[in-house]
């Protein structure tokens, strides 16, 4: 699966379940609103993310009063404005752990990250075996985290494929998604 030119909201629906998502058929295709841990989250169509602790009853409030506590609330966090602009600060921040369930499909994957700053420069590639598709995601967005640390911010690296390699459960080897 092609990620490189994937919609930011896109990926993250990949790795946050359905019963998280809030008002999924208010809010546009290009953007996402959730709740994890406390926290809601807002990722807009341009990919920045913004955050604020659930009010109480949460559940019950409707999306323009939820967005009218996101305007009024002294507590927000914009991760861009605080230089955090990689899937990995959120995800760190906000303390994400992969849905892992025996019911999932598992399977190798192969993992493409490209830095978008040199992108003639030699992409770093390997394998994960029998896991979930969201785990392979996650642990290729970490992996982006972690080389940008290493060239202080300098370079940006991005996933830019996820295909699988072979399905557990089914036995078929496969090229792409």
């Amino acid at each position: 699966m092609e990620l490189l030119h994937c919609e930011p909201a896109q990926i993250w629906r990949y790795l946050i379940p359905q019963n998280y998502w809030m008002f999924p058929d208010e809010v546009p295709e290009d953007e996402l609103i959730f709740h994890y841990r406390d926290h809601i989250y807002f990722v807009n169509n341009d990919g920045s993310v913004l955050s604020m602790p659930q009010p109480a009853c949460f559940e019950t409030l409707d999306m323009g009063t939820l967005l009218e506590y996101l305007a009024t609330s002294d507590d927000t966090f914009d991760f861009d404005d605080e230089g955090e602009f990689d899937y990995g600060h959120v995800l760190k921040r906000m303390g994400y752990i992969v849905p892992v369930r025996d019911k999932r499909e598992k399977a190798t994957y192969q993992i493409e990250i490209i830095n978008t700053a040199l992108p003639k420069a030699h992409g770093t590639r390997y394998e994960m075996k029998q896991v979930t598709f969201a785990f392979a995601l996650y642990h290729a967005l970490m992996r982006c985290h972690e080389l940008n640390a290493k060239t202080d911010w300098e370079y940006e690296h991005e996933v830019k494929r996820i295909a699988v390699v072979q399905a557990k459960r089914s036995g078929k080897v496969q090229v792409n998604l």
